[in-house]
Order: C-alpha cells, then sequence, then structure tokens
C-alpha cells in the first residue's frame, strides 16, 4: 500500500489498581494511521468471533483474516460466513465540534450528542462508500467519545427510520491492544423497554479517569483536652494525592469540620 503517515489520537483505557495505587491505563495506540487501522481490524475480528451485542442472524463470523487495501479503497477486504466482504473503518471524533484538538475534547457527552455526531459521521460515509457486500466499523480513541448503550440505542432506532447503504455498522470498544468487544448498530433490532421520550429525556455520568482523585483515609481514636476536661473523640482525615487535607472531622460533642487547607497540617 501507498507511504504510510501519522494520525491524531485521543486518550481512553481502563481505570484499575496498579503497582502505585489506581491507575488509569491509556491504551498506547499506533501513531501510524495504517499500523493503527490493522490493529483495530484483527480486535474487531478476534472480538466479533467471541460474541455480539445484538447481533443480527445469520451471523458474519467466523472471519478471516483482515487485509489492508490501498489508500484509495475500502480499509480491509475480509472473508466471512456469507463470504468476502469490504470492511471500512471510521473513528467517531466530531472534533469540528468539540475540538480541534483532542486535547480540547470534553470529558463527557450526553447520549443525544452523541447518537446525533454518529449518525451523520455514518450517513457521510455511506454516502460515499456504502453498498452491498460492505460493512462498517466504528471505534474512538478518545474516552468522552465513547458510545454507551443509550446512544448505540438511539442510533439503532434513528436507523430503522432510514438506514445506510452499508450491509451492516458496528461499533467496537477496545479496551485494550489485545481486548475489545463489539456491539451490532445497525440492523440491530432496538429494544423497546424504553420508549423515545425515555431516551430523550435519559442522562449519563461517565467519569473520565483523568477527573478521579485517589484519596487517602486514615481514621484513629483518641482524646481531645478542654482545660482539664478529656473528651473521647474519632477522627478522619482524608488526604489526596494533591497534598492538601480533604476534611477532618470528629465525633460529637465538638461534630467539627475543618474546611480544605492549602498545606496539610505540620
Amino acid at each position: 500500500m501507498s507511504g504510510s503517515r501519522s494520525k491524531p489520537q485521543g486518550k481512553s483505557g481502563p481505570f484499575g489498581g496498579g503497582p502505585n495505587g489506581p491507575t488509569w491505563f491509556v491504551i498506547p495506540f499506533p501513531e501510524d494511521k495504517a499500523e493503527r487501522e490493522r490493529l483495530i481490524a484483527n480486535l474487531f475480528a478476534k472480538a466479533f468471533d467471541r460474541w455480539v451485542a445484538t447481533e443480527t442472524d445469520p451471523t458474519l463470523a467466523p472471519f478471516g483474516q483482515p487485509k489492508q487495501n490501498e489508500e484509495n479503497d475500502l480499509d480491509f477486504t475480509i472473508d466471512t460466513s456469507a463470504g468476502p466482504m469490504q470492511m471500512e473503518l471510521a473513528e467517531f471524533a466530531p472534533l469540528s465540534v468539540f475540538g480541534p484538538r483532542f486535547t480540547d475534547a470534553p470529558t463527557s457527552l450526553q447520549p443525544h450528542e452523541k447518537a446525533e455526531h454518529a449518525i451523520e459521521l455514518i450517513g457521510m460515509k455511506s454516502a460515499h462508500q456504502g453498498a452491498v457486500g460492505r460493512f462498517l466499523v466504528i471505534y474512538s480513541t478518545e474516552h468522552g467519545f465513547w458510545l454507551d448503550p443509550i446512544t448505540i440505542e438511539r442510533m439503532r432506532r434513528a436507523f430503522q427510520e432510514s438506514p445506510p447503504r452499508f450491509d451492516r455498522v458496528y461499533w467496537i470498544s477496545i479496551h485494550s491492544l489485545t481486548e475489545a468487544s463489539v456491539s451490532e448498530i445497525y440492523p440491530g433490532k432496538p429494544h423497546h423497554f424504553f420508549g423515545d421520550a425515555d431516551l430523550d429525556a435519559g442522562r449519563i455520568f461517565i467519569p473520565h479517569p483523568a477527573d478521579l482523585r485517589v484519596v487517602t483515609s486514615v481514621e484513629w481514636q483518641g482524646s481531645v483536652g478542654w482545660g482539664m476536661l478529656r473528651i473521647p473523640a474519632k477522627i478522619t482525615l482524608n488526604y489526596d494525592g494533591a497534598s492538601t487535607i480533604g476534611e477532618i472531622r470528629m465525633t460529637d460533642p465538638f461534630g467539627a469540620v475543618v474546611g480544605e487547607q492549602d498545606e496539610p497540617t505540620k
């Protein structure tokens, strides 16, 4: 294929325990565009063969090895249970609205916002590259642009009314360089447990790992002196990683609360 080139990327990945405590494990996506697309294509085939959320019968699994095409063609050719098909990848990153750089991206968006822009992306890809024997895979590299289940449900309902030209459209949620999961967006059958009005009114909070604080809580019991008086007390100290005291709480009779300070008590 033609010469490789780099492609900007966001930050995403799981939040879990590490050797130094809770850690955000940012996925080190390849900077090279072709290499990154090979990684995602292989993750998709691997995850698809295991399970697909709301998959339409008959399944396209099992997949063969994705074969990368030339730059001016659809991204990959891949063998499926229905025969060879063309696979196109598209990153969901509405930076024209929420950018222009990944560092400017919001830490989270509501489902109706993500659905609107993801549907627009799929519509553009469908108009230029959609056809029989082709399917589209949407992915993201930025945590704030992750497509949650409510967003995907809104998209499924929208495509029941106005279907794309691709045979199928999928979302791949990338968990690491070796693990991912897949959901079918189209023609995935919508769930009707919630009405459209419920989805419109729905709000979701997905915390961004960069906004999370690690707080250490230390608790001890003793006594507090007041002249000759000694009163039993239980004291809890919450200490965060920024070297500030979040709060000191004491049991009654004082019920004291000391607000946040710039420096810890010496």
